[in-house]
């Protein structure tokens, strides 16, 4: 798990490396989208996720509004994701009336995909990357 600071955002070290591979993990994921239809890849809520974790890292908190933006979804697809995202306890905030409030992972959130990058990353040192 990452080291937090009084805020909750993760600090230096471990954190920063898994904050790197998720940034990494996002602009190859848009990268597709320069060689391929865009329909081909409607993971809002992984997407959603990643973008969670690397605000968190960088102390940044968004909302449902600009995350909307930033992944270039329709206010109605994320708002669905949003309000999913919630119930399954991976976001913490009001994804469902206020799409200015801010929003954030929850700690299930962060472990989870702390743990998912640090695998990544581990997979990425056995293959030579």
């Amino acid at each position: 798990m990452a080291a937090r600071d009084a805020d909750g955002a993760a600090t230096t070290g471990h954190g920063d490396r898994l904050s790197e591979a998720a940034r990494a993990i996002l602009v190859n994921r848009r990268s597709r989208l320069d060689l391929l239809p865009a329909e081909l890849f409607g993971e809002w809520p992984w997407e959603v996720l990643l973008v969670l974790f690397v605000a968190d890292a960088e102390g940044r908190r968004l909302t449902g509004r600009t995350i909307t933006a930033e992944l270039a979804c329709t206010p109605l697809t994320m708002a669905r994701w949003m309000q999913h995202l919630a119930r399954t306890g991976l976001v913490v905030g009001d994804t469902s009336d206020d799409p200015d409030a801010p929003l954030t992972l929850s700690p299930a959130g962060i472990t989870a995909l702390e743990a998912y990058l640090d695998t990544t990353l581990q997979t990425a040192h056995l293959l030579g990357v």
